[in-house]
């Protein structure tokens, strides 16, 4: 009964770690500089989940904004429906600071 309960407890602690790895790299905090290194007018959904990760957040509305936050506590949001309408790095007001890709 003991070697169970321990192999259950063994087994529980290593799924449970393999998810915190998981959600770290999906919520990996990237700067500007990757964004603008990387992201590419052309790229789709699924290159930019490889690329950036699980966007924090869809905040959009008739069109999906990809929301990630950057490790200087601003954001960019990529807009996004076939294709990439606009990136933009906005401060904790809403303000434009940058943008990478312009509609």
């Amino acid at each position: 009964m003991n070697k169970t309960l321990f192999s259950v407890a063994l087994l529980l602690l290593i799924f449970t770690a393999c998810k915190e790895q998981k959600e770290i790299k999906n919520n990996q905090l990237h700067t500007y500089s990757y964004f603008a290194e990387k992201l590419k007018p052309d790229m789709n959904y699924n290159q930019i989940v490889a690329t950036f990760g699980e966007p924090f957040s869809d905040s959009g509305s008739g069109i999906h904004i990809y929301v990630y936050k950057l490790a200087d506590s601003t954001k960019m949001l990529i807009g996004y429906t076939d294709k990439i309408l606009y990136a933009k790095q906005i401060d904790k007001n809403q303000q434009i600071i940058n943008e990478l890709i312009k509609f």
